[in-house]
């Protein structure tokens, strides 16, 4: 089994290379197309969404194998051993109940899939949709290899039990034979949610597991439904940016251009007290227009300045806080890919989405290198003296990895490119540059740049979007699910319920969002709780633009809130220290962003200045 498990996963590897090339291809043709030769191609788009489909799901079960999915092991490492063990058995016999709950799903809902064409080529949705029983199938062997490797045969059979309980209990469905209303549905919705995450089960699986459970509780819904809201969750356009900008990134990372930008971040402010600390910020700024991923910024440039501020003195669990919270920048910096979320799932223009975030982001980081200083002062941390001199070399090698944020936010900002040809064409860029100038650069991995780097480096940032994007279709069921109960309209009119006041409006709102941002991605928040809100603050005046600009805000604090924290567990993982003292080393900053969150919110013209002058509105 583990042989096996072995070839599927590198066969997996080598199709998602294969189709993220493909779609990568056709993507930049029909731009060609479009731009140079002034005549758009009909099916170029169509036929890059069906391969992107099957390019996620790929990277979805690779991504599983390598156990790249985000998971939640904060309690689990509290645990004693024995309850370690437990806890990893419970954990994996969900997942894999959820596994086959998706593929039986999937294979009812071929029926439903085949009636439907797409409208250029008029190829059945079959063809993509067949990307998640593929999946499912590819997970499940990772998954019995495991079990196999399981320490008992108790553990093993436990393990088992689990899954087809669980399938037993959603597939009868049970609620068809017990009534479950008021508390007791909130209790088990709790409870499918609660228990997974909390026993390491992934969270996208979480959220996969309690829509699941849920629909089992109506037992009025088709099983097939959950398969299809998966499948049309990532079935938008612009999500095609996020495979291509997290990539670019990735190569910049290991052809050695976010080095030569992490130098010009440190020649233009190293010389102030903690220049090190600000010259991370600066940097992750810089990145994040690159890699529009929060969790891309922290591990590229976290493995470049953490152990260099460690050299220099710097206190491990505050590099770790500083890099999870400088991080949370390619949340709000242009093209950041929670951004082109937001905009998808409201509705809203990406280019003045973009240009209100602009202000405010500048104005986080801002605050962050304040903190930095204030902490650098108290502890005496050093100076970096960079030469005068190196300022325009530095400057120099810089600027081809700068023209990429440039290209990416130029270009849709001033609406000459879409998100997802902005993606395609960032991508190109950086080929060219990796390829044709940073191939031996002595800040590449590995010292030089080979098809096999270009490869490996495909196939992590297959991970990382692989892990986004599942986040994305599991929340788009959870999404329809608590559309079907009308849960999140329950919280809707109590907060409407208490008051129309604006800020008071807004104050709850707030704190709805950053409770949730503590246990949950930005995307399941986004598609799952979002738009049901977006009523109520029409009503209290927020535009949604400007509501966009504090929801980020809102996510940054989350990302360094247990229990997720996610850039947080990155990035103390980067600084070898206890993620205990990670967190308690953020709270600076989380309080920071806590103002940042209230001068926007009281001053609005901070976020909706630079679209008013770009676009003549608000």
């Amino acid at each position: 089994m583990v042989s096996v498990s072995d070839v599927l996963d590198r066969l997996t590897e080598a199709g998602y290379v294969l189709v993220t090339t493909a779609f990568a291809v056709i993507m930049a043709l029909g731009v060609f197309f479009r731009y140079v030769l002034n005549n758009s191609l009909t099916w170029s788009d169509e036929l890059a969404l069906v391969l992107f489909g099957w390019a996620t799901f790929l990277a979805i079960a690779t991504g599983y194998r390598h156990d790249k999915h985000v998971h939640i092991d904060l309690v689990i490492r509290k645990l004693s051993r024995p309850w370690q063990v437990r806890a990893g058995v419970l954990a994996e016999g969900l997942s894999g109940g959820y596994l086959l709950a998706l593929l039986v799903s999937s294979i009812l809902a071929f029926k439903v899939a085949g009636r439907a064409h797409t409208s250029a080529l008029e190829l059945p949705l079959t063809i993509p949709y067949a990307a998640i029983p593929v999946a499912c199938v590819i997970m499940l062997v990772h998954w019995l290899r495991r079990t196999a490797l399981s320490s008992s045969l108790l553990e093993a059979s436990l393990k088992v039990a689990i899954l087809l309980a669980f399938f037993w209990a959603v597939y009868l469905p049970f609620g068809q034979f017990v009534t479950v209303a008021g508390p007791g549905k909130i209790l088990i919705l709790g409870v499918a949610l609660m228990i997974p995450m909390l026993v390491g089960v992934p969270v996208a699986f979480c959220l996969g597991l309690m829509s699941t459970t849920y629909l089992a509780i109506f037992g009025t819904v088709r099983f097939h439904t959950g398969a299809l809201q998966i499948f049309y969750g990532i079935e938008i356009l612009a999500l095609l940016a996020v495979p291509l900008l997290i990539l670019s990134g990735n190569l910049m990372h290991v052809s050695g251009v976010a080095r030569h930008l992490v130098d010009f971040a440190q020649a233009l402010v190293g010389r102030i007290r903690g220049g090190l600390a600000a010259s991370n910020v600066v940097a992750s700024g810089i990145f994040a227009d690159i890699s529009g991923s929060a969790i891309s910024d922290t591990a590229a440039i976290g493995g470049i300045m953490i152990p260099e501020m460690k050299k220099r003195g710097y206190n491990a669990a505050f590099c770790a806080a500083l890099q999870g919270a400088s991080g949370t920048l390619g949340l709000m910096l242009p093209p950041a890919i929670t951004l082109l979320l937001y905009a998808v799932a409201i509705n809203v223009s990406v280019s003045k989405l973009f240009a209100a975030t602009f202000i405010p982001a500048i104005m986080v980081g801002l605050s962050f290198m304040l903190v930095s200083y204030i902490h650098a002062r108290r502890h005496n941390y050093p100076r970096e003296h960079v030469p005068v001199r190196e300022l325009g070399p530095r400057t120099a090698r810089a600027l081809p990895g700068i023209m990429a944020a440039v290209i990416v936010v130029a270009g849709i900002l001033g609406g000459v490119f879409t998100p997802a040809e902005a993606g395609v064409i960032v991508l190109i860029y950086v080929l060219v540059l990796t390829v044709g100038f940073y191939r031996r650069s002595a800040y590449a991995r590995g010292g030089s740049i080979t098809a096999g780097s270009i490869y490996r480096a495909t196939i992590e940032a297959g991970h990382i979007s692989g892990m986004m994007l599942f986040l994305v279709a599991t929340s788009s069921f959870l999404g329809f699910v608590l559309a079907y109960d009308e849960v999140a309209f329950i919280l809707v009119g109590t907060v409407s319920s208490l008051t129309e006041n604006r800020y008071v409006v807004l104050f709850f709102v707030n704190l709805i969002f950053i409770v949730l941002g503590m246990v949950l991605e930005a995307a399941p928040i986004i598609f799952g709780f979002l738009p049901t809100f977006m009523p109520l603050l029409a009503k209290a005046g927020v535009d949604p633009i400007f509501w966009g600009v504090i929801f980020m805000i809102n996510m940054a604090i989350g990302m360094l809130v247990p229990p997720v924290a996610l850039t947080l567990y990155v990035s103390s993982a980067i600084a070898q220290v206890s993620f205990a003292s990670a967190v308690r080393a953020s709270i600076p900053f989380i309080l920071i962003l806590i103002l940042d969150l209230a001068l926007v919110v009281a001053f609005p013209t901070i976020a909706l200045w630079l679209p008013s002058v770009l676009f003549g509105t608000h």
